[in-house]
């Protein structure tokens, strides 16, 4: 009969402690976690729920116990009232950046190819010595929709700008679902309110009948006209913001281990990994060992965005740092490491579990003959994001295999050639350069194409597909309809073999001028009343189509195979 053992403890305790307490090296109770699947330092806080997991898995029944320490002791956690973290949403061309834009004085949207946002834009302005807002811009654009979410799972108010002559679009509806899904309260600004269109009541009739009732018309929603031609309500708007934040807790422990999430990353050929990140917990500081995926470092320089050197960054606030081995991926949690030898620990284990992945994907779909093989290269690897998820959507759409070779930040070079050759990819770049050698540059120019816009991309990989698929088809005839018949309630239609044959068992596209009306079956194929399978060249016969009758007299019938 075993003896059931028994603690009484604290209801957040770090690894270290509950490993003296327990008479344990902390490495068994670091394990235990990472079985959990919960990545820890021996220095990590464990809660109450993580606690009694790990004390039932040693065998032990717990109590807690409430803390009695003094009151000097309770002051060690010192409490900490952030900055409100705001992301801006909306459809393209709605004001968004435009708005922020003035704000903060600078001019982002004129720098963005086609002037619409491209990036994933997060900074802090000091509104007065004591406040200040830590604003996120997200693109408006259909194909940005993993910015926007990785925006939004970060952010405490959400501000959607809607033009008011235009109203709502499909991405003004994609981001207040997405926004009321995750509970976040929310304010609508109405940009371009000076142009003689302009229309907010209609807005707000329009956000009624999505159940959304504006604080004006009787509901819980805050609204802001605004005028970036004057400034008019941006005030007003900030107002709004505060009084918001009062709402929320927004209070922090800065003596929590320090987490948070990576916005962008980049590389500078000079100064390496420029990692763009957001505190969330406890402090930043400058020779921390951070890591984020598979990517980790020592931090030896942290700048704002105006390029001042920080020694610490707190909650809140957005930083760039320079100590990555990589650039780690957007939207990725990060965490603050005690040594430089946990770090690398860790590091080496997701990439065990990475390289295993990713070699059974490449094996199973390299070799397939529907594929089409893709190398990409874009300056930050936010881009990267949404240039995958388009990537995959075209994939299910047109039933095709698009098999992503490699993704990386940085310019194309002699080694993505090299890889592009034994994989037979073609080369993607975005926002970036050819840093490669004149005799592969000459070789391999077809295979490079070089893009400042994302949704070109898009359409530049329709037309791969799009060859792609001609490529498959065979076609085995062509038909042209002379005559209609009806016949017991059914049309028949009395067409001549123009060239090859007309097999039943084919597929057929029929055509009219040089648009494709109908991609189908034949049900069946008559000559003097009597069925047949196929039928050839100068032949005339009568042929009923699967689920189609609206054919006319000169349409043409192309028979083919895959």
């Amino acid at each position: 009969m075993s003896i059931e053992k028994s603690i009484n403890i604290l209801d957040t305790i770090s690894i270290n402690k509950l490993s003296i307490i327990l008479n344990l090296e902390p490495i068994k109770i670091i394990n235990i976690c990472n079985s959990l699947g919960i990545i820890v330092t021996s220095d990590y806080i464990l809660n109450r729920d993580l606690i009694e997991l790990i004390l039932d898995e040693l065998g032990y029944k717990v109590k807690f116990i409430k803390n009695n320490l003094d009151k000097k002791t309770i002051n060690s956690n010192i409490k900490f009232k952030r900055s409100p973290i705001v992301t801006i949403m909306g459809h393209v061309n709605h004001g968004k950046t435009s708005l922020l834009d003035y704000i903060r004085k600078t001019n982002i949207s004129s720098k963005e190819y086609g002037k619409i946002t491209q990036h994933i834009y997060i900074f802090n302005i000091k509104i007065n010595e004591r406040k200040s807002i830590t604003f996120i811009d997200t693109p408006g654009h259909e194909s940005f929709i993993s910015l926007r979410n990785r925006g939004i799972k970060i952010t405490d108010i959400v501000i959607i700008v809607i033009s008011s002559n235009s109203g709502i679009m499909k991405q003004t509806l994609e981001c207040i679902n997405n926004a009321r899904s995750l509970n976040l309260p929310i304010i609508f600004v109405f940009t371009k309110i000076d142009k003689k269109d302009a229309n907010v009541h209609k807005i707000k009739e329009e956000l009624s009948n999505i159940n959304i009732l504006v604080k004006d018309w009787g509901g819980e929603y805050l609204t802001q006209e605004v005028s970036i031609k004057n400034g008019y309500g941006i005030n007003k708007l900030i107002e709004k913001i505060f009084k918001l934040s009062k709402k929320i807790n927004l209070i922090t422990n800065l003596n929590l281990n320090c987490t948070g999430t990576i916005i962008e990353s980049s590389l500078d050929k000079n100064r390496g990994y420029i990692v763009k990140i957001l505190v969330e917990k406890g402090i930043l500081k400058l020779g921390n060992y951070i890591i984020s995926g598979i990517y980790y470092g020592k931090i030896k320089k942290i700048f704002d965005n105006n390029k001042n050197d920080l020694n610490s960054v707190y909650p809140s606030i957005p930083a760039n740092v320079i100590g990555f081995n990589g650039a780690p991926l957007s939207g990725d949690k990060f965490d603050i490491i005690n040594n430089e030898k946990e770090v690398k620990l860790i590091s080496n284990k997701r990439k065990i579990l990475i390289k295993e992945e990713k070699s059974i994907y490449i094996k199973k779909n390299i070799k397939k003959k529907n594929t089409i093989n893709i190398i990409i290269k874009c300056d930050v690897n936010g881009s990267i994001d949404v240039i995958i998820d388009e990537i995959n959507k075209l994939s299910i759409e047109n039933n095709i295999n698009i098999n992503i070779i490699k993704k990386a930040v940085g310019n194309i070079t002699n080694t993505d050639i090299l890889l592009s050759n034994i994989s037979n990819s073609i080369i993607i770049g975005f926002n970036v350069k050819i840093n490669i050698n004149k005799k592969n540059k000459n070789k391999n120019n077809d295979n490079i194409h070089i893009f400042n816009i994302i949704y070109d991309i898009i359409d530049y990989l329709k037309k791969i597909i799009i060859n792609k698929k001609k490529k498959k088809i065979k076609i085995l005839g062509k038909a042209k309809v002379l005559e209609i018949f009806n016949k017991n309630n059914q049309k028949i239609f009395g067409c001549i073999v123009l060239n090859g044959k007309i097999n039943k068992n084919n597929k057929i596209k029929i055509f009219r001028g040089i648009n494709i009306i109908y991609d189908g079956e034949i049900l069946s194929i008559k000559r003097f009343n009597k069925d047949l399978i196929e039928i050839k060249k100068g032949n005339n016969f009568g042929i009923i189509i699967k689920s189609f009758d609206k054919i006319k007299i000169n349409d043409i019938i192309t028979c083919y195979s895959v």
